[in-house]
């Protein structure tokens, strides 16, 4: 796996950590506010034809994973480091984009197979189905600077 640029959430990791040891209101939406507003995460994806493969390719399509919960629903993985995306693929090559909390969104309210995202499936474990992630979008939307 080649690790191109560090991606790492540590304020995101610490507001989880107290969050699940605090069990309030007030750690729950800090931790939201992280996800919707600062958070980066890697997606593990396939790109066909690989990078470098045949730079004379016509097309290149993106394929982004999805997870099975529990009860089987799909859910698209968000990492918030590279240690965690290994816990998923291992040393393999993995082929991740760097997104953000709208890219996640837009991925979930537009495709119809996805029940919502997963943050850190192996690890913290945080999911969003889809109506959080919609309650998320219109939360974001309230707290963005309105253009005139």
């Amino acid at each position: 796996m080649e690790e191109t640029k560090p991606l790492t959430n540590p304020e995101l990791l610490a507001a989880v950590e107290r969050m699940n040891r605090e069990q309030s209101r007030e750690s729950r939406e800090a931790v939201l506010d992280l996800v919707i507003s600062t958070a980066r995460f890697l997606a593990p994806v396939t790109i066909t034809p690989a990078p470098g493969a045949d730079a004379a390719a016509p097309e290149t399509t993106i394929q982004f994973q999805l997870l099975p919960n529990q009860m089987n629903q799909p859910f698209f993985p968000a990492f918030t480091s590279w240690e965690e995306l290994r816990k998923l693929c291992g040393p393999k090559n993995q082929q991740p984009l760097v997104l953000s909390f709208p890219d996640y969104a837009k991925m979930v309210l537009q495709d119809g197979r996805a029940a919502g995202f997963v943050v850190d499936p192996f690890g913290c474990c945080l999911s969003f189905d889809r109506a959080m992630t919609e309650h998320l979008v219109q939360r974001k939307a309230e707290q963005s600077p309105k253009k005139p």
